[in-house]
């Protein structure tokens, strides 16, 4: 609402959000925020928030690690560690299994049989 303080001049009390002489700014609370690991900033009333898209991150500015995801970070760098440092494969074994039963899998997977009509040509 704007009021007129003399024949020349007028002031303007803004809603919240909003800014300017006139109060024509709307107030972008996302302007200056930097969410983190792909986070969104949402504008909220008089605030903001940021949308953490991956469970594996909360809090204000999406930068609070999970636990799961530093369990995993830490198995995957010991396994690469043991891979590539050592020689030594954990999953080695593991993987040769699964490939022997897609392997029995697809032996097992026939085409179907088909029918073919022999044409004598003179």
């Amino acid at each position: 609402t704007c009021n007129q303080t003399s024949d020349t001049t007028f002031k303007c009390l803004c809603r919240p959000e909003w800014m300017g002489i006139h109060c024509e700014i709307k107030i972008d609370y996302c302007q200056n925020v930097t969410c983190l690991n792909n986070g969104v900033c949402k504008p909220l009333l008089g605030d903001y928030k940021c949308e953490c898209l991956s469970k594996s991150y909360s809090g204000k500015y999406c930068g609070i690690v999970s636990q799961t995801l530093v369990v995993h970070q830490t198995v995957s760098t010991s396994f690469d560690i043991l891979k590539y440092c050592f020689g030594i494969d954990p999953t080695k074994d593991q993987l040769k299994r699964i490939q022997r039963r897609r392997r029995g899998r697809m032996k097992k997977i026939k085409p179907p049989p088909q029918i073919r009509k022999f044409i004598y040509i003179n």
